[in-house]
């Protein structure tokens, strides 16, 4: 079900994360915290039903988890383009952090499905 790979990816995004904080760069770091919500959602939602057996979830319920995760961290990118000066600064943002959770979404429900 992904969880290796949505594990990899919060990491790097995590490492990321890091990496702006050490070099003082608060408002990046800021920025790319949304793309930690998808993947974070979807390894912890593989996650539990292991490791708590009396909590089982379906296919249906783990595949609502990531669309909710989808659209949490999508609006917060909306929110947080807002403090972007310049409209193709915020376009820019949006069509590529918005791209890339949209797509990393379509990839995590399309192998429950398949």
């Amino acid at each position: 079900m992904m969880v290796v790979e949505s594990l990899a990816v919060f990491l790097i995004l995590a490492a990321m994360e890091f990496v702006f904080l050490r070099a003082h760069r608060k408002g990046n770091a800021l920025q790319i915290a949304p793309l930690l919500i998808l993947p974070g959602g979807h390894f912890l939602a593989n996650l539990l039903p292991d490791l708590v057996p009396a909590l089982e979830m379906s296919v249906q319920i783990k595949s609502l988890i990531d669309i909710l995760c989808m659209m949490i961290a999508v609006a917060l990118m909306g929110l947080l383009s807002a403090g972007l000066k310049s409209a193709k600064t915020k376009a820019a943002y949006l069509l590529i952090c918005g791209g890339f959770t949209l797509l990393l979404g379509v990839i995590f429900l399309y192998n429950y499905h398949q």
